[in-house]
């Protein structure tokens, strides 16, 4: 039992180790400031054309800028996780990291534990502009309750993408290659094959990117699939799905463990 403990200890004490030199990475390389960035000035769009437009809800402002977040989360996900591991591999810098002391699971904890902190304050900082702005457009008794909510959905869907991303990174051999695969996977494969799931008319509810459609529907948004490639109402309708929010829950957190143990499955076993 002593022994255990002792390892626990040690273990978490390197996983710290880990996380703290991979946001000073993210730092040097100025990745989390990009990506920052984008968490600040992408909001500002969608105020001005908001403000222009037609001023008049403080869910619509809410609901149009939120569009935005599943994408921001796709690029955190593949900046921060894409090369996590691969990355050591190709630069040859596992030989110095990984004869150390250092168990690699810790290693990896570490690195992953650090995609997910990066991940979060980008999403947090949207969240943050996001509730300024409405603030100063409707007031601040206007915010609606339900953006907490969907705050926390982010969240989720956060850890689930680094996953998955980190998953790739364990598969792969190239930064460069793992970063684009990940980001076309979240963004455009996984959204495919949901889209050709709907056509059949069955609900793509095990897609973790269909679940982050929450992200907005929580707030009264339909986030549901297209109805009708053609445009039209009649004729050959697709079925229209909505991700409902506990089997979006579930999914997401299914995803984030399964990939995740995959993913450090693969890690820790590969060879350089």
């Amino acid at each position: 039992m002593a022994i255990d403990a002792v390892r626990m200890r040690n273990d978490l004490s390197e996983s710290w180790l880990s996380l703290r030199f991979e946001m000073l990475k993210h730092l040097k390389r100025r990745r989390l400031f990009i990506v920052g960035a984008l968490a600040i000035v992408v909001p500002l769009f969608f105020y001005v054309y908001f403000y222009q437009a037609d001023p008049n809800a403080a869910v619509d402002f809410a609901n149009m800028s939120l569009q935005f977040m599943n994408v921001l989360i796709v690029i955190s996900a593949a900046m921060f996780a894409g090369d996590a591991v691969c990355g050591e591999f190709e630069k040859k810098t596992s030989l110095l990291i990984f004869p150390t002391p250092q168990r690699r699971s810790s290693i990896f904890v570490g690195k992953y534990a650090a995609a997910v902190m990066a991940t979060f304050l980008v999403v947090s900082l949207y969240y943050v502009v996001l509730t300024l702005q409405i603030g100063q457009l409707f007031g601040w008794g206007e915010i609606p309750g339900a953006l907490g909510k969907s705050f926390l959905t982010a969240l989720i869907y956060s850890v689930a993408a680094v996953s998955v991303a980190f998953l790739i990174s364990s598969l792969l051999k190239r930064s460069m290659s793992a970063t684009i695969v990940s980001f076309l996977a979240l963004l455009m494969i996984l959204p495919i094959v949901q889209m050709l799931i709907s056509v059949l008319d069955q609900e793509p509810w095990f897609i973790v990117t269909y679940s982050s459609g929450l992200i907005t529907s929580v707030l009264g948004a339909s986030s549901s699939l297209p109805m009708n490639p053609g445009g039209g109402t009649s004729g050959n309708e697709i079925q229209q799905f909505t991700p409902t929010l506990k089997t979006g829950i579930a999914v997401m957190v299914t995803w984030a463990i399964a990939c995740l143990a995959a993913g450090m499955a693969i890690a820790v076993k590969k060879e350089d």
